[in-house]
């Protein structure tokens, strides 16, 4: 926004101790080429730690922060935290340490001498006379009435950063000034008109050698922070904060541009284009067949191709995220895929693990918060990243991701936050109160609640055409095995450090269904299938595995257990793999086929670093399960065509075997009968956990149940299975030897959950 100007201006001048040398010429601006080519590009989003300081009562690590590339080289920074709307710090060396996939306790952090840095505290309070800095309170940003991070804005070789201080605009860019060779940092901020005016923290008062004020801004020391006081004004206020090296004069003439001015003229940051050919599947006489829509892997942005999320345009282009931070807008998605465009669109986020396309704008999830991307002059790419919605808390630990992004009819957003796991996956590290949360947020952004707990490592929610949700989880603390949750407003689903209630539940919310691992050792996300062009699955429900690569269809069952409605029932697999762990699908509104994408990090079969491809089913007949269901008559299985009546019928063909877990706090579970009082964890582990000797985790007590009698129905499509003892069991595992009625073989198993059976 262009924002008028008042004057005299506002100028502060900070020194902080660093001896470059003596001005003896006016400053001026530095000459600014293009910007430097980097993975990250010119800033970098994420958990941001400026220099090692010997005073620890300074905590110079922004939990969210954002890191901005500043001077020539590109070599130069400052950072600023966004839940305390604070700067961080300023160096002059190398940027920032690269942030690792997996960020295990290892984030970005400033390179070279130190300029300035503050301490855990709010750096702007919404009066010119605050008679204290607020500090840090636990986890999450300031209250929405003291300071608040909006977002900011490319401006081409600047950032413009804004801010929400109480009713005052505030926005602000910063350049590095040169005086006769010695370059120092420069804050310029734009302050909105305001009756109170605001208060405005500069650094450390240790560091400040020497402070000169010009104009109307006052500086003070406020718990043991230089502070500049800036008046009340009708009209918006330019002020100017100079970090000026030891024994350097103030300058006699000095410059920079003005966010307003800066934004005037942004400039395309990324206008290569990479052109890909897709790979059409070879298979032959199969119903479904896996196209690959080639990443641009080789890129002009140095940026590895670790596919995060994904959505699709109206137009039919798909917007893709990567796990270091991008977003890409691919073109030419058709049936062929022969000519496939890669244009970089957004960069430097802080792993971006959800995305959603809402009326043609870009929403996607990362670590920080909810972000809204949006392209205000059409070049092409993301000029404005707005803070859409920023409530989630962030801790230090590297495993609290954030997942997936799913909207409703009504347009709320639908996200879910892991626990804190330790390094090496048993306990949890320090917690918060979002940890193991799925939130919902209006679709202002303005509101967010949660709306279950309890959640481990949850890599991915769905959600249906009438909202109602679903979830993976991954095995570990409080988590026997991988579970398919049906998610209900207020439900907690197992792990008790993550319940956030005042009494530790006794016991949880029954999920669909547990995966043994080979199945699913690692689960992704849900998608429905909204699509009659894809098969006999429409209106039904689609689960993901990230570390098997695979798709499965969902066969619910909805039963009465404990006198509420819970769903069971199993998954059936399809004949399909992907090239790196499954994670995100959905379906293209153009050609009513299924999208996955997803990326290697952590276990999994995968192959490769991130994928892009479509399932597509071919016309051909699907001979697979479509419907399971526990009842005290026995097993039903439906299917897709019609079976061969005699080996349908033929009891011998059929096997089932069933299995219980132990929920408890140690990390997963051994395999235990069903006939038997459940095993109890007898070690304790590193962390003081209960855990399984490897003696107890090595056990496989399956129960081989007794098919009596297999009944085929009179449209050939569905068995009754007569099983003697059936009963409840946390893990079924159904397989079959079959033919299909006009001859084909028809091999395979259903996996599931029986919580009761029905009448």
């Amino acid at each position: 926004m262009t924002l008028p100007m008042r004057s005299p201006l506002v100028a502060l001048f900070l020194s902080v101790g660093l001896l470059f040398g003596q001005a003896k010429k006016p400053a001026k601006k530095v000459a600014v080429p293009a910007p430097v080519v980097e993975a990250s590009g010119q800033w970098i989003l994420g958990t941001v730690g400026v220099g090692k300081q010997k005073d620890a009562s300074i905590d110079s690590t922004g939990l969210k922060g954002l890191a901005v590339r500043l001077g020539d080289d590109g070599k130069k920074g400052i950072a600023y935290d966004l839940d305390l709307c604070r700067p961080i710090g300023a160096w002059a060396g190398k940027f920032t340490t690269d942030m690792n996939l997996m960020s295990r306790g290892d984030y970005p952090t400033a390179i070279g001498e130190t300029i300035f840095v503050t301490g855990d505290f709010a750096g702007f309070m919404p009066d010119a006379s605050a008679t204290a800095l607020t500090p840090r309170k636990g986890f999450g940003p300031l209250p929405v009435d003291q300071a608040r991070f909006k977002g900011f804005q490319n401006a081409g070789r600047a950032v413009v950063v804004r801010w929400q201080v109480g009713a005052v605009s505030v926005d602000e860019a910063s350049e590095v000034v040169t005086a006769n060779e010695v370059q120092f940092v420069v804050r310029t901020l734009e302050v909105g008109p305001s009756v109170k005016g605001i208060t405005v923290m500069l650094g450390k008062a240790a560091d400040a050698a020497r402070i000169v004020t010009l104009g109307a801004a006052k500086v003070e020391t406020l718990d043991g922070h230089a502070v500049a006081r800036i008046t009340g004004a009708s009209e918006v206020t330019p002020v100017r904060i100079a970090y000026l090296p030891s024994g350097v004069p103030l300058p006699t003439a000095f410059d920079t541009d003005v966010p307003s001015k800066l934004l005037k003229s942004p400039k395309v940051l990324w206008p290569e284009v990479v052109e890909t050919t897709g790979k059409l599947s070879e298979k032959a006489g199969e119903p479904y067949v896996v196209d690959d829509v080639s990443l641009p892997v080789t890129n002009p942005w140095k940026a590895p191709m670790f596919t995060s999320a994904f959505d699709f345009l109206p137009d039919g282009r798909a917007v893709i995220s990567t796990f270091h931070g991008d977003v890409f807008v691919a073109s030419g998605i058709d049936d062929k895929l022969a000519k496939v465009t890669w244009r970089r669109f957004a960069a430097g986020l802080y792993h971006p693990l959800g995305l959603k396309v809402v009326n043609g704008e870009v929403y996607v999830t990362c670590r920080d918060g909810l972000w809204k991307l949006r392209d205000t002059n059409g070049d092409g790419e993301a000029d404005a990243y707005e803070a859409f919605n920023f409530d989630v808390m962030v801790t230090k630990n590297f495993h609290e991701f954030v997942f997936d992004l799913q909207t409703d009819a009504a347009g709320n957003f639908y996200f879910i936050k892991a626990g804190p796991v330790r390094k090496g996956g048993r306990g949890f590290d320090e917690l918060c109160d979002h940890h193991g949360v799925l939130f919902k947020v209006s679709p202002d952004g303005k509101r967010s609640e949660t709306y279950a707990t309890g959640f481990r490592a949850p890599n991915g929610i769905g959600i249906s055409p009438t909202g109602q949700l679903t979830s993976g989880d991954n095995e570990g603390t409080w988590t026997p095995m991988c579970r398919l949750n049906w998610i209900k407003p207020g439900g907690f689903y197992g792990v008790v450090d993550l319940a956030h209630r005042a009494t530790p539940p006794t016991d949880y919310d029954r999920p669909l269904c547990w995966f043994p691992k080979e199945v699913d050792n690692s689960s992704g996300g849900q998608v429905w299938v909204t699509s009659d062009k894809f098969g006999p699955w429409k209106d039904r429900l689609l689960h993901l595995s990230y570390g098997t690569c695979s798709l499965y269809g969902v066969l619910p069952q909805e039963v009465t257990f404990g006198g509420q409605p819970q769903m069971q029932g199993g998954v059936t697999r399809f004949n399909v793999d992907f090239g790196s762990g499954a994670m995100r699908a959905r379906f293209n509104p153009k050609d009513g086929q299924l999208y996955v994408t997803g990326l290697r990090g952590w276990q999994t079969t995968a192959t490769q670093n991130g994928c892009f491809q479509r399932v597509r089913y071919t016309g051909v007949n699907a001979r697979m399960p479509i419907a399971f269901a526990a009842t005290k008559q026995g097993l039903r299985v439906d299917f897709t065509c019609e079976l061969d009546a005699k080996t349908a019928a033929d009891a011998g063909n059929w096997n089932l075997e069933l299995w219980n877990y132990v929920w408890s706090s140690a990390y997963g579970s051994p395999h235990t009968t069903t006939r038997e009082a459940k095993v109890a964890a007898t070690e304790l582990g590193n962390d003081g956990r209960l855990q399984f000797s490897k003696e107890q985790m090595s056990e496989r007590k399956h129960d081989a149940m007794v098919i009596r009698k297999a009944t085929l129905s009179a449209d050939k499509r569905s068995v009754l299975l007569e099983i003697a003892d059936l009963r409840p069991a946390m893990q079924a595992q159904l397989k079959y030897e079959l033919k299909s009625a006009d001859g084909a073989e028809l091999r395979g198993q259903v996996t599931g959950t029986i919580h009761v059976l029905a009448d």
